[in-house]
This record gives structure tokens, C-alpha cells and sequence, in this order.
């Protein structure tokens, strides 16, 4: 069966979506409101469309990768214009789950299948296709989608009812956020007891306290190199950690382990560090024990 994949944002999770779609020969086409992100995707084949209703009305899985509730709120009243039958729009977006289950009820009245269907993983890991997906929501239309989440994740999830995705997506990212910062402390204990950044990831990386945190990102405390993923991810972190603690305290969940890596990211923040990936946070941790290593520029 030939799938039109539409993408609705095309920003560092849709975008490489979009990429590494089309190179397995997806037909997809996508908008973006950022012109400058459509026109490579363009080059590589993508069918550029002048407005996420347009779009919508191509495709037959339609993907929606958006920063905020705000974004998903305009784009939820876009796509439902469109006459386009017989389509599940997959929504893997980081929001707070009142938003996700609020907009599957305007989907569901206006007779549409959504399922809520979060990707885990940063964008370095969306392009080496080791991140996953968690879907929830009609399993069947979650089967009519298989092909298309196998062609750009590693592994992928159905885990029950609507909103179970966007339920363990929180738990994921809590643990990527704690296991970012002890990879950060860790390093930085390892320093003040003499120890070379690179001996230290090269060592441990594959040990029983390794982690996928601390293979990606102990990559780049090792250099004191922060810039890859950078420009986007600490705001992402501030948006996501908020719908964390939202999220346990709805749940009466304790998070001690998180508080602390929340504090420790905010420094990094407070330090003009925002601009970097989050793994910099291994900085901000070396200048409050007197560590001055250079940045890697």
C-alpha cells in the first residue's frame, strides 16, 4: 500500500523525521510556519506545501512534531478543515497530558483518529535511528502506522490507552535529565580526583554505571564540547521539566533525585549557558567546584 506521510513541524525531531523518511523512499510532504527549515528537506524530495491544512489534505499519516500547546491548539483547528478521510494523525509532541487528551477529544468529534505517540530520544539519536516511539491510543490505526514509525525509530511501543504514550515519555525524560546530570557529576568528581574527561567516558561508558545519557552526552563533557544540539534543547528542557513536576505532583509521585537535577540545570541556565546543549551542565558544575576548562568553540 502506498502511505503519504505528512510531518507538521519540521523543526530538530521533524525535520530529521522528514530526512530520514525520504531516504528509505517515503513519499512526505510537510510544512513548516519557518521557511528556511522546508527548503533542504525540498532539495532531498519532500513536497513542499504552503499551509498545514494543505498538507493535512495529502496525507494519509499525518505526523505532528510541535513546540508548544499553543502551536498544537492551531494546527488541531487547521487539520480539521480538511476533507481528507481515512487518516491517522500520530502527534509526538512533549506536552502536558491534559493538552494531548484535549486534543484528541476535538479529533475524535470531528471524526478523527489520533494517536498520542512521543519519540524518545534526542536528535543526534533520531538521525543514528536508535530512538523510540510510544504509541497509544486505536491499536489498529497504531498498526496502520507501523511501517512508517519502523522507518525512522529503532524500536518502537503500543502502550494501551490514549495518553500512556505521552504518560511514559515523562518518565523518560525524567531519566534523561537526572542521568545527564550524574554523568555531569561524575565527570567532574572524577577531575578533582586527577583523572583525564576522555579516560573517564572511554572507561566507564560501557560498564555497569554507563548509560545512554552518558554515551551521547559524557561524549561531550569529555571535550568540553556542548554545541552540538545546541540552540534548542534548554528550552526544551524548561518546557519539559515544568510538565514533569506538573506531572508528579498531579500524581503525588516523589521526584527528590529530579529537584536536584533541576537546580543543577538552572545554574547552567543562570551561567549564560542556554545557547549549548544541556549536557553543558557539566560546566556549570566545573565552575562551582573551581574546574576552568575550556569551551570548545
Amino acid at each position: 500500500m502506498h502511505i503519504t506521510v505528512g510531518i507538521i513541524g519540521l523543526g530538530p525531531m521533524g525535520g530529521n523525521i522528514a530526512r530520514i523518511l525520504l531516504s528509505k523512499n517515503f513519499s512526505v510532504a510537510g510544512f513548516d510556519i519557518k521557511v528556511e527549515r522546508m527548503k533542504p528537506l525540498g532539495e532531498a524530495g519532500m513536497v513542499m506545501t504552503q499551509s498545514t491544512f494543505e498538507v493535512a489534505d495529502k496525507a494519509d499519516v499525518l505526523i505532528t512534531s510541535l513546540p508548544s500547546v499553543a502551536a498544537l491548539q492551531v494546527v488541531t483547528a487547521e487539520i480539521l478543515k480538511s476533507q481528507k478521510t481515512n487518516q491517522v494523525i500520530v502527534e509526538t509532541s512533549t506536552l502536558a497530558l491534559q493538552e494531548k487528551l484535549s486534543a484528541y477529544q476535538k479529533f475524535k468529534s470531528g471524526g478523527r483518529i489520533m494517536l498520542d505517540c512521543p519519540i524518545s530520544g534526542t536528535p543526534s539519536m533520531l538521525v543514528g535511528m536508535t530512538a523510540a516511539i510510544y504509541g497509544s491510543g486505536d491499536e489498529d490505526a497504531y498498526r496502520k502506522c507501523l511501517s512508517v514509525f519502523e522507518g525512522f525509530t529503532a524500536t518502537n511501543y503500543f502502550v494501551g490507552e490514549i495518553g500512556n504514550g505521552t504518560k511514559m515519555k515523562l518518565l523518560a525524560n525524567y531519566l534523561v535529565h537526572v542521568h545527564t546530570t550524574a554523568a555531569a557529576e561524575c565527570m567532574v568528581m572524577g577531575q578533582k580526583a586527577g583523572l583525564d574527561p576522555e579516560s573517564i567516558y572511554k572507561t566507564l561508558k560501557s560498564g555497569a554505571g554507563g548509560s545512554k545519557m552518558f554515551d551521547i552526552r559524557g561524549a561531550m563533557m569529555a571535550k568540553s564540547d556542548y554545541r552540538e544540539g545546541g540552540g534548542t534543547m534548554f528550552a526544551i528542557y524548561e518546557k519539559d521539566s515544568g510538565i514533569i513536576t506538573d506531572f508528579a505532583a498531579s500524581v503525588k509521585a516523589p521526584i527528590d533525585l529530579y529537584v536536584s537535577s533541576r537546580q543543577k540545570m538552572n545554574s547552567a541556565m543562570a551561567l549564560g549557558l542556554g545557547h549549548l546543549d544541556t549536557s553543558a551542565v557539566c560546566k556549570a558544575i566545573e565552575v562551582a567546584v573551581g574546574i576552568d576548562r575550556k569551551l570548545a568553540e
